[in-house]
């Protein structure tokens, strides 16, 4: 606890929030996560800080929004819970952003507060302090409310429902007993799976924004598999996935120790390994890898949760395209292109952004690809470009991806003899992306359009940015390397294709 910092922004909110407050003669009690981490010495990053008042926090929401320059959202109006979000989004240039934090504000849940903490999650979240004292002594924890004695199961590391009703209050719990697990390396009380099992077929109704957000918060954890083979095991995962479910069972052959379920799942655990500090990798690679995955793709979510989305997802196309042939071979042929056909509504049903979408069904529809390119006698730079081509900076995602898939892959056809040979193709996959990408991925242009039309008497349209790629790529082959021999290249393939030039 001597660790617990709180950020300079973060107490002048805080501050602004309780001097409003005390003008309205009101007070309020900062409750939950802030606190459970406090005491485990766990420090922040994204602030999102609970506070309960006893009654209007719709109203007191609104105009502490305004006061704060900050965006009013609307949780539950019905049970008055707010949002106040403060400091600038992601369409801000990263000069203009302010750090943000999240005031989550609520009305309490019972006529105390002592009982209000009595019908939240978990006992470690169960906690409280008044707002005006924890700011003047954060370390000062003598004055903390806990009525479910949830300093002990923190100390404990056990994970305890407040009561047995509290899944089917909020069956999102659910899902967020498995990340907390994830998060917090948390013990789940034995008692608590039966219950949750009672809430699982409530989960159908809870919003795809608030799946999505616990969904990703787990797998952005390094203990993300068992997490979700704990959700696996009490069906969770066949109401929020169902196109999960169907994997279940499904024999793979000779080359799969698992179903397809059980390999997909094994995907993750082989993300979470891999993903955590790319140990396997060189050492020049490991920090850059680190860097990529840690990028956000959108607010608050990393590359990190979306390559294990994409592993947990990635042969959700292979139940219906299963065939056992003659020979007693199965083969899962053209799975890819219907697994991607499968994420696309998926991404939409989690409410993931456009952006995120994207690389989901890109990574599904490409799975295959560095499997296909590890096999070859030599890797070209033309088979390097056309590969990030396709991908851009979605590429090492998928080649990350397709690591995970294929260490996950031991059955006893599976040649793991191959797998030193098969890391070597991946470095070299990597290698260009990271650290030669003007000379082998995007090299600058040695003419344009203009030129290309001026030099070769060609008016605008589709031969021009055609010619320009056949150029790109010779120079990311290592063929050409000046104008002359661009524009020479050029003029053979307009001729070649039936265009004049002069």
């Amino acid at each position: 606890m001597s660790n617990f910092f709180l950020p300079t922004h973060v107490r002048e909110t805080l501050s602004a929030v309780e001097r409003f407050l005390n003008a309205q003669g009101r007070s309020c009690a900062v409750v939950g996560g802030v606190l459970r981490d406090q005491l485990l010495a766990r420090q922040s990053t994204h602030w999102n800080i609970d506070l309960a008042v006893d009654r209007e926090a719709l109203t007191l929401g609104g105009a502490l929004a305004e006061r704060l320059h900050g965006a009013f959202v609307p949780l539950d109006e019905a049970a008055g819970s707010v949002r106040i979000v403060i400091g600038a989004h992601d369409s801000a240039s990263a000069q203009d952003k302010a750090p943000r934090i999240e005031l989550d504000l609520n009305d309490y849940r019972a006529p105390t507060l002592e009982a209000d903490l009595a019908l939240r999650d978990f006992t470690v979240n169960a906690l409280a302090a008044p707002l005006v004292s924890w700011l003047a002594a954060p370390e000062d924890t003598r004055g903390w409310i806990d009525p479910l004695n949830g300093r002990a199961d923190l100390a404990a590391r056990l994970l305890k429902p407040c009561f047995s009703g509290t899944f089917l209050a909020d069956p999102l719990r659910v899902l967020r007993a498995g990340r907390f697990m994830a998060q917090l390396s948390f013990t789940l009380e034995p008692s608590a799976l039966a219950l949750m099992r009672s809430a699982v077929a409530r989960l159908a109704a809870v919003s795809g924004e608030r799946v999505r957000d616990e969904l990703i918060l787990l797998l952005e954890t390094d203990r993300a598999h068992p997490a979700l083979e704990m959700l696996n095991a009490i069906e969770a995962l066949d109401v929020v996935l169902p196109e999960l479910s169907q994997g279940r069972g499904v024999d793979q052959g000779d080359f799969h120790h698992l179903d397809v379920l059980g390999h997909q799942l094994e995907a993750v655990r082989q993300g979470d390994r891999m993903l955590a500090d790319f140990a396997e990798f060189s050492p020049e690679l490991q920090p850059v890898l680190s860097d990529y995955c840690r990028g956000t793709v959108v607010d608050r979510r990393t590359r990190k949760g979306l390559i294990k989305l994409g592993s947990l997802l990635h042969d959700i196309g292979k139940p219906s395209m299963r065939q056992v042939h003659p020979n007693g071979e199965i083969w899962f042929i053209g799975h890819e292109h219907t697994g991607a056909d499968l994420a696309e509504p998926l991404a939409e049903r989690l409410c993931l952004s456009n952006r995120e979408s994207n690389l989901l069904v890109a990574l599904v529809r490409n799975h295959l690809r560095p499997g296909f390119l590890s096999r070859e006698a030599q890797l070209t730079r033309r088979a390097v470009y056309r590969f990030y081509k396709d991908l851009g900076e979605d590429g090492p995602a998928c080649l990350l991806m397709w690591w995970c898939d294929r260490m996950a892959t031991r059955g006893k056809k599976s040649r793991v003899d191959q797998i030193d040979q098969q890391r070597s193709f991946l470095e070299q996959m990597l290698q260009p992306y990271f650290f030669r990408a003007a000379e082998v991925i995007a090299p600058p242009r040695l003419v344009d359009g203009n030129q290309l039309m001026q030099a070769l008497s060609l008016k605008p349209g589709p031969m021009i940015g055609k010619l320009l790629g056949i150029i790109e790529e010779a120079q990311a082959e290592g063929l050409i390397h000046t104008p002359a021999e661009a524009l020479s290249l050029a003029k053979d393939a307009c001729q070649d294709q039936g265009g004049s030039a002069a």
